[in-house]
């Protein structure tokens, strides 16, 4: 693993408090669907590596997506209404549930995920690379800021730092927004995206909180005497220096959908950080080989006059190098069944997922549509 920080998770993995849950909508869609098994496997794996020794900060106590408008009530009714998810994934509550739950009174219900929770994601992130050391097969080298690669003419990869060039027979690119700064890796159609996340002081009823709560943003429970508020989206930004209208931004975005549940000022802020998340045109991870794209163009071209033209030869892709990235502001729900797909993508065994989410997650999609509707 090259790693440009002096540690691991001091990207989007070092904020304090994260939440896991899946993002599921009325209905089944190729989004929802791929969350729902993302979850389920991310708990799966997180929990084997808490019984495995390997501990964190955590507590599996449920989100509650707070319908505190009109519109959102509406939104939980039909929600109900559908029932497209089993009531064991997400089911409505009604504002007295909703406080029982929450542990503090709540004016509103909402859509409850019990098997939810949070996380502190940076000690997560050290443990899961703890428990891979333990097979021998990892090293990290931290202080390696890949700027370039190339590939050889035998199709391994020469990874170029300001300094060094490094050998590898595979390359998997898996660098969130900074992947985006990479040759090759930037023909794909990545966007990164800011987000301030601020760190609360844990004072008076807040302080009772017991499950994580979402309304326009989010709020956790306390950890460690801090709660964690967010976030902002700022598109097209690599920025991550701290901005006070930002935490201000997260104060007042809490006050305005949550009114009266705390009474946090800006003298409440324990600390704020503001990192990247990458992000798709259709908010969807990508995984899988790199698409070669001048050669999708000139093997696919009667796309652009047959949408349904079925083709057999294999997809045209740049030997050995792979990308896992995307993630938005989901990792931890959908980076451990990537990492699944990745695996089987590379070792030739069964794909964990079926083959409609293997072509919704995979590079070269976005291509393929653009041939489809003659974009090019």
């Amino acid at each position: 693993l090259y790693c440009k920080e002096g540690t691991v998770a001091q990207g989007a993995s070092s904020n304090a408090i994260g939440a896991l849950y899946p993002l599921l909508h009325q209905q089944k869609d190729n989004i929802s669907e791929f969350y729902q098994q993302a979850f389920w496997r991310a708990k799966q794996l997180y929990q084997e590596l808490l019984d495995d020794g390997f501990k964190f900060s955590h507590q599996w106590c449920g989100l509650l997506d707070v319908a505190y408008k009109d519109s959102l009530k509406k939104h939980q009714q039909r929600f109900t209404e559908i029932a497209a998810w089993p009531k064991e994934l997400i089911h409505g509550i009604d504002k007295k549930q909703a406080s029982a739950i929450a542990n503090i009174p709540l004016a509103h219900g909402g859509l409850f995920i019990p098997e939810a929770g949070w996380i502190a994601p940076q000690e997560l992130v050290k443990q899961l690379f703890s428990a891979a050391k333990t097979t021998n097969l990892l090293k990290i080298e931290n202080h390696v800021n890949i700027k370039e690669i190339k590939q050889n003419s035998d199709n391994s990869w020469q990874l170029k730092d300001e300094t060094q060039t490094y050998q590898e027979d595979i390359l998997i690119v898996c660098g969130g927004a900074e992947s985006i700064k990479i040759n090759t890796i930037n023909q794909l159609p990545l966007t990164s995206v800011r987000g301030q996340i601020t760190s609360m002081k844990s004072k008076g009823e807040i302080n009772k909180l017991a499950t994580v709560i979402c309304h326009k943003g989010y709020l956790t429970p306390e950890n460690k005497g801090i709660h964690c508020i967010g976030a902002t989206f700022d598109k097209n930004s690599f920025d991550t220096e701290v901005k006070t209208e930002h935490d201000q931004y997260n104060l007042r975005m809490l006050n305005e959908c949550l009114p009266g549940l705390t009474d946090w000022h800006e003298a409440d802020i324990a600390s704020a950080k503001a990192r990247l998340r990458c992000m798709t045109p259709d908010h969807i991870p990508m995984v899988g080989a790199m698409p070669n794209l001048t050669s999708h163009i000139e093997h696919y071209a009667h796309l652009r006059k047959d949408k349904n033209w079925k083709f057999t030869e294999p997809t045209p892709v740049i030997d050995n190098l792979y990308v896992m990235t995307g993630l938005g502001a989901r990792g931890l729900c959908s980076a451990p069944l990537l990492a699944d797909i990745l695996a089987a993508d590379i070792c030739g065994t069964p794909y964990p997922v079926d083959n409609k989410t293997l072509f919704n997650l995979s590079p070269n999609r976005f291509i393929i549509r653009d041939l489809i509707k003659r974009k090019i």
